[in-house]
């Protein structure tokens, strides 16, 4: 099986290419063709990111040729937020749904709506690799994301709230609002705290952005507006976890949480990519 990704230089791209995996091939849209000579089985990581792959019925046809098996995993909503999202992306999973052998979803109404095998996102083994880095920021909270943009309303909501409650604005960092850190310089910032906020974004299910906080062992502060049934099961065991709905039950549940020393290895290796694999029943190298 290979592992078929566009890289993004960080985040879904990095949980995959930091494992230093053999059976990955990288693609753009100027450089895919190499795919179909490729001999083997192929999980395309993304329904509508790699939408040029098949956006033609040429293209869908080429892949009905293709002679070994196909998955395709949705690791972003189907049922995007707006409009415009929504029509690509239901086109992407249309056309998707010509060839495939199998489609995944990592977003819960999805699954449950269409039917399609969940399987959970994963982090880089760099946040775990680096675990014992220094926390130096004492009980500072840290956003590191993107935020500001109106798909992205119920996270700006939450650090607008945060931002003016007297008990949290000295307490709140806010050290990028776009990707404009390089990856190491990410993974450093990240590590130098141990309280990590994690607002909702787009996607009803935890995102790589958990799975690092979790890796590393760090005090995750996970926003979930509704019920996670399947992620929720991920974190039995994981003792350095606050779920909420909103700001004031974040701030109830900080006022009596103490942060454990927590040493994540069972949870990362429940959770790497490897057993992600391994429980769709597949082995990667």
């Amino acid at each position: 099986m290979k592992i078929v990704t566009n890289d993004y230089g960080c985040g879904t791209s990095s949980s995959i290419l930091d494992y230093g995996i053999n059976d990955v091939l990288v693609v753009s849209e100027d450089n895919w063709q190499h795919l179909l000579e490729a001999d083997d089985d192929l999980f395309f990581v993304g329904h509508d990111f790699l939408l040029y792959l098949w956006d033609t019925q040429e293209k869908v046809h080429l892949w009905k040729q293709y002679p070994h098996s196909k998955l395709v995993w949705c690791f972003e909503p189907i049922d995007a937020l707006f409009q415009e999202w929504r029509q690509k992306s239901h086109y992407a999973i249309g056309q998707a749904s010509q060839f495939a052998d199998e489609i995944f979803s990592c977003h819960e109404p999805d699954a449950d709506n269409y039917g399609f095998r969940w399987l959970p996102q994963w982090a880089s083994p760099k946040f775990f690799e680096q675990k014992h880095y220094h926390t130096s920021q004492g009980d500072k909270i840290l956003f590191s994301g993107q935020a500001g943009k109106p798909e992205y309303k119920i996270r700006n909501d939450l650090l607008v709230a945060m931002q003016s409650s007297d008990g949290f604005k000295d307490r709140l960092v806010i050290s990028n609002v776009n990707r404009n850190l390089s990856w190491y310089d990410y993974i450093a910032n990240m590590l130098s705290y141990e309280f990590i906020l994690n607002p909702y974004g787009i996607l009803n299910a935890f995102n790589t952005r958990a799975y690092e906080v979790l890796y590393s062992g760090r005090v995750l502060l996970q926003q979930t507006p509704c019920e996670y049934r399947r992620h929720f099961e991920l974190l039995n065991g994981h003792d350095n976890v606050i779920t909420f709905k909103d700001f004031a039950e974040l701030e109830e549940k900080l006022k009596t949480f103490e942060p454990k020393n927590v040493l994540p290895d069972i949870f990362y290796a429940d959770n790497n990519i490897y057993s992600r694999f391994k429980s769709i029943g597949i082995d990667i190298e």
